[in-house]
């Protein structure tokens, strides 16, 4: 009888750590549902946020297919443009990020042909955008070509980012008549020309090419409702001073 209690003792004692382990377990499953309770609360109460801009990307012509083992001198057509697709007016932005690399330029030129240029070649952006008259930068520094009727760079651009070896530029968009103006963009519309119509991989030595690398051009539209700034009492039109409003 002595060792059938001293078994029953110890089988209690084997159980308490399992019971105590599923009460935590119970516990801790509680908490857990508490807090998504309240999370799903949080998440509904968001749907009354304030209004929002629905502006629109597009590049009517770029073709994905073209730029798969693309070599150095092709031209792709790419030409950003934005949409309003809101209900207000709304000043946009155009920030494009180009990669670049130290390289060895070689000419063009039917003559010389595939032979190096004399030219520095660090830093030189992969990519030069091409304007509506098939004119791009040839210099091999970080300067581009774009169609100014509606489009400015901002000052203070191109920004290089020498850790990920990219160019960024950035540009708003803005009055033909006066391009230190903001134009708004209204309803339904769309940037009366693009950016820029193509893009031109640099003629390069293909030898210096790093294929583990990111070699793409992201484009990226910002915008912020006009009537905001009126309605807070900020009429400003200068893109430098509406910039730092829509970052902030």
């Amino acid at each position: 009888m002595t060792d059938i209690k001293s078994d029953q003792v110890r089988n209690k004692r084997k159980r308490s750590p399992i019971l105590a382990a599923v009460i935590v377990i119970i516990l801790l499953l509680l908490v857990i549902l508490t807090l998504a309770f309240l999370t799903s609360f949080d998440e509904v109460t968001n749907v009354f946020e304030g209004g929002h801009v629905d502006i629109v990307l597009t590049e009517e012509h770029w073709k994905p297919e073209e730029a798969k083992n693309i070599v150095p001198g092709k031209v792709l057509d790419k030409d950003p443009r934005i949409m309003n697709d809101d209900v207000t007016d709304t000043y946009v932005f155009l920030e494009v990020t180009v990669p670049y690399d130290d390289l060895e330029i070689e000419s063009e030129a039917d003559a010389d042909k595939g032979a190096r240029l004399s030219a520095d070649t660090t830093a030189v952006p992969l990519y030069k955008f091409i304007d509506e008259n098939g004119n791009y930068d040839q210099t091999y520094t970080s300067a581009q070509k774009i169609n100014t009727a509606g489009w400015m760079l901002m000052s203070g651009y191109p920004v290089q980012d020498t850790e990920k070896k990219t160019y960024r530029y950035l540009y708003a968009h803005v009055r033909i008549d006066e391009p230190e103006k903001m134009s708004p963009l209204m309803p339904g519309v769309t940037t009366r020309k693009p950016l820029f119509n193509q893009i031109k991989l640099v003629n390069f030595n293909e030898k210096e090419f790093d294929r583990s690398r990111n070699y793409s051009v992201k484009v990226k539209a910002y915008g912020i409702q006009a009537n905001y700034l009126k309605e807070n009492n900020q009429t400003t039109d200068d893109p430098a001073e509406v910039w730092s409003i829509l970052n902030s």
